[in-house]
């Protein structure tokens, strides 16, 4: 294990120190991606529990509107008794179907004397400049059985509304708008109701069952986190192997060499350099970063004549008698 004493070095420490750090985030964006996975399959498993689901009674149901219960989201309940439309409210600047309109908003006050509040729908803004809403259908009136499906309440937002309206489905601040007391825990979304009114705001559709790409996602993530210490180790193996490759490359450069030379290093033939190191390059074994990163030395040429040079100078002597 000698050859890889070097992997306690300065900087390849450092490089490890790297890959340690890479791996941490890899594995903590796995986990936000898994997060968002979790929260993803138990939001569509409500969904396919609870949506079509026998609708709760009255009884049943009304105190989950106090005091919420997640699990029961989109839960169906049946309640009996009059709107109070004197107190409408619209929620601003919701969309749908690609356009912006309003959520309308309002209060439902049970047989047993208990207030919720009803989301009966969603209305386009109207025509005019001031992007108000033309005409706010109105709820049936008198005895009504409506049947709703549970929704949180909203968090509030920093931004204002005009009369009649709010931001949000913020239900405590539109507890405190109103002269009497609502359920503050969630809202009916509705559903249904008997006697039907002439008009009545656009239904939302069924909310689609969509787990996203949040597991291939985390997978990804935790394949990264592998991934970073193979990369290392891969590296850590080339470093040695490139360090084998150039010692053996240079024994086989001194070993071509020292046949021109005689035991005591004295000269004993002709030898261009340049031309038995490019012999080396084109051998298969070489290794491909020498022959990528090689520069040819400058040759060292031989006193001795060759026959070239000889045929040369004959060359130049018969020009020059005839000249």
């Amino acid at each position: 294990m000698r050859k890889y004493s070097f992997l306690f070095s300065g900087t390849w420490i450092a490089w490890f120190m790297m890959c340690v750090v890479a791996a941490i985030v890899c594995a903590f964006l796995a986990q936000w991606q898994m997060s968002r996975n979790d929260h993803l399959v138990a939001e569509n498993d409500k969904i396919e529990n609870n949506y079509d689901a026998p609708a709760l009674s009255a009884a049943e149901g009304l105190p989950l509107f106090a005091d919420y219960d997640d699990t029961q989201t989109w839960q169906p309940v049946t309640l009996e008794g009059q709107y109070l439309p004197q107190d409408t409210t619209l929620v601003r600047n919701r969309p749908q179907d690609g356009r912006v309109g309003y959520e309308v908003l309002v209060p439902f006050r049970a047989d047993d004397g208990r207030t919720v509040v009803i989301n009966r729908g969603w209305i386009p803004t109207g025509d005019g400049a001031n992007g108000l809403p033309g005409v706010v259908p109105q709820p049936p009136s008198g005895e009504v059985t409506a049947t709703v499906r549970l929704r949180p309440g909203e968090v509030a937002v920093d931004r204002g509304a005009p009369e009649g309206q709010i931001a949000s489905i913020d239900l405590e601040q539109l507890n405190e708008r109103l002269t009497y007391p609502i359920a503050t825990g969630g809202y009916g979304l509705l559903a249904s109701e008997n006697p039907p009114a002439a008009e009545r705001p656009a239904a939302p559709a069924k909310p689609e069952i969509n787990y996203g790409p949040h597991l291939s996602y985390s997978l990804q993530w935790f394949a990264f986190a592998f991934l970073v210490f193979v990369a290392f180790g891969y590296a850590a193996r080339q470093h040695v192997r490139n360090e084998e490759w150039d010692r053996a490359y240079a024994a086989e450069v001194e070993r071509k060499l020292a046949q021109y030379y005689d035991a005591q290093g004295n000269y004993i033939g002709d030898v261009d350099e340049e031309l038995i190191i490019r012999e080396l390059q084109m051998a298969d074994d070489m290794p491909a970063h020498l022959k990528s990163l090689y520069r040819p030395k400058t040759t060292r040429r031989s006193n001795t004549v060759t026959n070239e040079d000889e045929e040369d100078a004959l060359l130049d002597a018969l020009e020059s008698q005839r000249n």
